[in-house]
């Protein structure tokens, strides 16, 4: 176990040191060049990087498929949630399931930061943020057990 150990914290600090020696440098041939040409509007003189959207920037663009239901229709205490469960809709925007595979093969699943369930069984509504609530807890620690 010790040999496995050392391999692990050696190849971690190499992999950190590298990682660092890569961002050090001089700052002098860090600008982005300058054309002295004209270029039309459209082109540009450094390339440009676009950001990928995250999970809840994309959810927020992407139009729901027509069989998703409302979720407010859907998320509703002590109501089933549907099984199977891919997402809902929230003013026509797609909202994908929020979920966690737990470890007996379910799937648990949170919206809204306040409600949860595992798709076919009852939906659970926290008080406040599901990290606060003592019932949520005790279920992902059983999920992921």
């Amino acid at each position: 176990m010790g040999v496995v150990l050392r391999t692990f914290v050696m190849i971690a600090a190499g992999t950190l040191v590298a990682g660092l020696a890569a961002g050090c440098g001089s700052d002098e041939g860090d600008a982005a060049p300058v054309a002295t040409d004209s270029a039309s509007p459209s082109q540009s003189a450094s390339p440009t990087v676009e950001a990928s959207p995250t999970a809840s920037e994309e959810s927020s663009q992407t139009a729901a498929p027509a069989s998703w239901p409302d979720c407010s229709d859907t998320w509703v205490a002590d109501a089933d949630l549907p099984s199977p469960y891919k997402g809902c809709a929230a003013d026509g925007i797609a909202v994908p399931a929020d979920s966690i595979h737990c470890s007996m093969g379910a799937v648990l699943v949170t919206y809204d930061d306040r409600f949860w369930g595992v798709p076919g069984h009852v939906i659970s509504q926290s008080k406040g943020p599901l990290q606060k609530d003592a019932r949520y807890r005790r279920t992902r620690a059983t999920c992921t057990a």
